[in-house]
C-alpha cells in the first residue's frame, strides 16, 4: 500500500511540474529548488510586512531593522518594490506561482515605474500585461532576464505610453549637472546629462583609447583639451512600418531618439543583411550591426554586457569552414568569449529563433533568448505600438463624440424652438 501511495505521489508531482521554467526555478536542479525556497521566503517576508496606509512608517522601519539586520534604505526599497506588485496583479500572480523574481529585479521594476503615473489604470494595465508576458518562460531551462534587461523592457513600454517621460526634448530641457572635485593631487569630474549624450561621450572616449592604446582617462583628457578628435557610428534600430515606434540603441535600450533617427546618414534593411556572407574572418560593420540587433547583449546566460562592447564569435569556427554571416555569429564579451574558446562551454543556435542552447561541462544546459530589437518577441511587441496608438486615438474620438452629444442634449432650447 505504501509503495502504491509513493508511486501515485511521484506521478502527481511530475504532472504538477511546469513544462516551461527558468533555470533558476528548475525542479530538476537541487540548488535551484533551494534557491526558489529562499526567494519564496523572502517574498513572503516583505509582502507580510508592507505597512498599512495609516501605519507609522518610522516604527515599521525600526522594527524591521531589528528583525532583519538590514539598513533603512534597503528596507524602504524592499517595501516599495513589494508594494508596487499590488499595482501589477498579473505579475504578482505569476511571481507567487513561480517565485522567480528576486529582490534586485523587483526593485528594478519599481524604480522604472516611478516615472509612470500609477493612477492611470489603463497604462498600468498595459505595463502589467507586457512585463508579465516578458517574464513568463516559454522554454524549459530558460535563462531569467537580468535586472538590466527588465529595466530596458519597461523603459520601452513606458516610451510608447507616455511621451512626456521619454520624449527626445531639447538639451536645455534635459536634466544636467557638472561639478569638479579636487582632493589633493587628484581631481574628479562629475557630469549628468541625457542618456544619448552620455552614451556618445563614452563611445568616443573608448574609441580614442582603443585606437591609440591609451587609458580611458588619457583619452578623455585629450578629447576635452581639443588635442584629438574621433568619430563614432551610432546604430539606431527602429521599425520603419510602425508609426511612432520607439528606437533602440545598444548601450541605452529603448528610447524616443527622434532627432538622431531623423539625422541618420545611412538607412539599412536589417532583414536583407541577415543572409549576407563576408569572405573575411573579421566581421564587417553591417553584419555586426545585424547580430547586435538580434541578440542585443552578450549571449552568455545572464550577461548584460551591451552588444557594442562584445566580440563576434563564429559558432562554427572559421578554420573549419564556418562563414562570416549573421546566422553563424554570436556576440560574446571578452570574458565569456574566452570561456567558449577554452572549450569549457558550448552552444548551438536555433536557426529560426536564434535561441542559444548552452551546454556546460557538468551536464547542465540553459536556453538564452535573443534580446535585441530584431528578435521575434521584440518585433511582435513593437507591432502593438501602432495598434495601441490607433486604439487610444479611436477611444478618445469616441469619448469626445459622446461628450458632444451630451452637451447637445443638455443645451437649453433656442428661442425659435
Amino acid at each position: 500500500m505504501k509503495t502504491l501511495e509513493s508511486q501515485l505521489e511521484r506521478e502527481l508531482e511530475e504532472l504538477l511540474r511546469p513544462k516551461n521554467y527558468y533555470s533558476c526555478c528548475s525542479p530538476h536542479d537541487p540548488t535551484a529548488v533551494r534557491a526558489t525556497r529562499i526567494r519564496r521566503e523572502d517574498h513572503q517576508i516583505w509582502q507580510s510586512e508592507a505597512p498599512e496606509e495609516l501605519e507609522d512608517v518610522d516604527l515599521v522601519l525600526a522594527r524591521l531593522r531589528a528583525s532583519t539586520g538590514h539598513g533603512e534604505r534597503f528596507i524602504q526599497s524592499a517595501l516599495y518594490a513589494h508594494m508596487r506588485l499590488h499595482e501589477l496583479p498579473r505579475l504578482k500572480a505569476l511571481q507567487e506561482r513561480m517565485f522567480h523574481l528576486d529582490l534586485s529585479r523587483l526593485k528594478a521594476i519599481d524604480a522604472v515605474l516611478c516615472k509612470l503615473d500609477a493612477d492611470n489604470l489603463e497604462q498600468m494595465a498595459v505595463v502589467d500585461k507586457e512585463i508579465t508576458d516578458f517574464l513568463t518562460p516559454t522554454r524549459p531551462n530558460q535563462a531569467l532576464p537580468t535586472a538590466h534587461a527588465i529595466r530596458e523592457k519597461l523603459n520601452g513600454i513606458i516610451t510608447t505610453l507616455d511621451d512626456s517621460v521619454s520624449a527626445d526634448d531639447t538639451p536645455e530641457e534635459k536634466p544636467s549637472h557638472f561639478a569638479v572635485h579636487i582632493d589633493g593631487d587628484r581631481g574628479f569630474i562629475e557630469v549628468m546629462t541625457d542618456a544619448v549624450t552620455a552614451h556618445e561621450v563614452n563611445e568616443r572616449v573608448r574609441r580614442h583609447a582603443t585606437t591609440n592604446d591609451i587609458s580611458l582617462a588619457e583619452a578623455f583628457n585629450q578629447l576635452v583639451r581639443g588635442e584629438a578628435t574621433t568619430n563614432i557610428t551610432l546604430n539606431i534600430y527602429r521599425a520603419k512600418d510602425v508609426p511612432g515606434a520607439p528606437s533602440w540603441i545598444s548601450g541605452i535600450g529603448w528610447t524616443n531618439a527622434q532627432k538622431l533617427t531623423r539625422a541618420a546618414t545611412v538607412v539599412r534593411d536589417m532583414d536583407e543583411l541577415y543572409g549576407k556572407v563576408s569572405g573575411a574572418y573579421a566581421t564587417p560593420a553591417d553584419i555586426r550591426a545585424v547580430v547586435i540587433g538580434w541578440d542585443g547583449v552578450c549571449s552568455y546566460p545572464g550577461c548584460s554586457r551591451p552588444g557594442i562592447h562584445t566580440q563576434m564569435d563564429h559558432r562554427v569556427d572559421w578554420a573549419e569552414g564556418g562563414p562570416t554571416t549573421a546566422a553563424n555569429l554570436v556576440p560574446l564579451c571578452q570574458r565569456h568569449h574566452n570561456i567558449k574558446t577554452d572549450g569549457r562551454v558550448h552552444y548551438i543556435i536555433d536557426p529560426h529563433t536564434r535561441e542559444k542552447y548552452w551546454l556546460f561541462e557538468d551536464g547542465r544546459w540553459i536556453v538564452e533568448e535573443p534580446a535585441g530589437p530584431l528578435a521575434p518577441k521584440q518585433r511582435n511587441w513593437v507591432q502593438t505600438v501602432g495598434q495601441r496608438t490607433e486604439n487610444r486615438r479611436e477611444r478618445i474620438r469616441e469619448e469626445s463624440r459622446a461628450r458632444r452629444e451630451q452637451e447637445k442634449a443638455n443645451a437649453p432650447p433656442s428661442p425659435d424652438d
